[in-house]
């Protein structure tokens, strides 16, 4: 297959002639065939521009159908966590074709899909159950009484971050603390108001620290507030 001129050389051909060289001349300056710079000044005087635009790239058959891609969308949905060699392995026993990891990634990309983190979810949870929940909060509470309790933890190694910018093959490194220190951890009740209740320990938070925390200083509050 004869390989295409670029288009850098095109427009070499269009400025020697508009220098006034002749088509044989520039063919001999170029190393080209005299029809090439024929051809490409044909269509630079068609469309003033080097190359056909209505001429589209050949591109190579692709290996997955219509139908291929749908399955592909299905067996990701199911199995979110597989490596890309699984999907590979699994796509070959339901379709009989084998392609490389990278073609499936190109696939993958086609389809709109995305490597992400995992969010987690409870299995044992019920969607039933959770529903109800949701019903009985709204119909029986107001937004007024809702009160949100969090827990919030920090020591040396808390802010550093894991992303960071480097140039092409080197890595992006940073000298950071690896000794966790000391851990402090923070307890906070959240309403409309704004917090209404913090407090802050030394080391984790137990079973007696979150009840000492209820009863000496969120109850408290709450009486004053609903009494």
């Amino acid at each position: 297959m004869v390989k295409s001129l670029s288009e850098d050389l095109r427009w070499r051909i269009i400025y020697c002639q508009a220098e006034g060289f002749t088509q044989n001349e520039i063919a001999k300056r170029m190393y080209v065939s005299e029809t090439t710079v024929n051809k490409v000044c044909r269509i630079f005087k068609k469309w003033e521009c080097v190359k056909d635009p209505f001429i589209c790239r050949v591109e190579r058959r692709k290996i997955f159908t219509t139908q291929d891609m749908s399955a592909l969308k299905s067996l990701v949905k199911d199995k979110i966590d597989w490596y890309l060699d699984e999907l590979v392995h699994e796509k070959e026993q339901r379709t009989g074709k084998l392609v490389s990891v990278p073609t499936l990634w190109r696939s993958l990309q086609f389809c709109g899909i995305t490597r992400k983190k995992i969010q987690k979810a409870a299995k044992e949870r019920s969607e039933i159950l959770r529903g109800v929940y949701l019903y009985n909060i709204g119909m029986n509470y107001t937004a007024e009484q809702l009160i949100f309790i969090d827990e919030s933890s920090k020591d040396e190694r808390t802010l550093t971050r894991l992303y960071g910018y480097s140039p092409v093959n080197t890595r992006a490194e940073k000298s950071v603390v690896f000794i966790r220190g000391k851990r402090y951890m923070i307890l906070s009740a959240l309403s409309l108001e704004g917090f209404i209740a913090v407090d802050i320990m030394e080391g984790s938070c137990d079973k007696e620290r979150f009840q000492t925390f209820i009863l000496t200083q969120l109850v408290n509050i709450l009486l004053y507030y609903f009494l």
